[in-house]
């Protein structure tokens, strides 16, 4: 059941994006607004494509996205359309991405764990009329979009029961564990559920390398290179470590080698 407090906002008028690949997760989206006074769903998006269009398009308050969603990237589109237009209020609904998630609360933009309760849309609901700022777009914004998007500044990693962020500039290298990766950045390592083709997709190759199916290192971290024999080599890095270039990968790293 919703809080009597929540059904009795005043009824000032919310015109929302749902954007979510799922039929079940947008019926049931649309079921809890049709139950919110003055909620008003003006576009449904099953892709990147059609998101894009609807933000294109302007006229809402606030957009409910999935994070991942046929036809691209979510965090690519938003940034395109910053670029020329305010956004409107964002708040992400997923069943993914753990950190991702807590990242989205620390850069106080709410967000929905699948599968959510209406009482909790309802207080989504809640937030974004309070914090409604006409033409604006969410606070934090910007910074998730850079933290999140496909060449970010920072990543955000576990560390105990935190949630802290990590300049990829200060990464050394990462080394692959299975479906996890090791972040190796400074005299610390962070453990994180990405697998290295996921992180590698992220981080600019012009800065780092895929030496070895097992680990990724950032170029200007690279003191020595030592011959192993059978066309491969060893790394020496700045902060410690020895990642071994593997026969395969060596050439690539050739290209850097004058």
């Amino acid at each position: 059941m919703v809080p009597p407090h929540l059904l009795s906002m005043a009824p000032d008028r919310l015109r929302l994006i749902v954007a979510d690949d799922e039929v079940l997760a947008r019926r049931l989206v649309r079921d809890y607004a049709a139950r919110c006074s003055g909620v008003s769903i003006v576009h449904e998006c099953v892709d990147v494509a059609s998101l894009a269009a609807a933000l294109e398009q302007g006229g809402a308050d606030a957009a409910m996205l999935d994070i991942r969603m046929p036809g691209g990237d979510v965090f690519e589109v938003l940034e395109d359309i910053r670029q020329h237009q305010p956004l409107p209020a964002l708040v992400f609904a997923t069943a993914y991405d753990r950190y991702a998630v807590r990242a989205f609360e620390l850069n106080a933009v709410d967000c929905l764990v699948k599968p959510f309760t209406e009482s909790r849309f309802a207080e989504t609901i809640g937030r974004l009329r309070q914090d409604r700022r006409p033409g604006a777009p969410a606070d934090g914004v910007p910074r998730l979009l850079r933290d999140l998007g496909r060449r970010p500044d920072r990543l955000l990693v576990p560390e105990g029961r935190r949630i802290v962020p990590v300049a990829v500039s200060a990464i050394g290298w990462i080394q692959a564990k299975g479906d996890y990766a090791r972040i190796h950045a400074g005299n610390k390592s962070y453990l994180v559920y990405r697998t290295l083709n996921e992180l590698e997709e992220r981080l600019d190759p012009a800065e780092f390398l895929r030496v070895h199916r097992s680990a990724i290192v950032r170029l200007d971290q690279i003191l020595e290179v030592v011959p192993i024999g059978s066309g491969r080599y060893r790394l020496a890095l700045k902060g410690g470590g020895a990642p071994t270039v593997s026969r395969g990968r060596a050439q690539a790293l050739k290209r850097f080698i004058l």
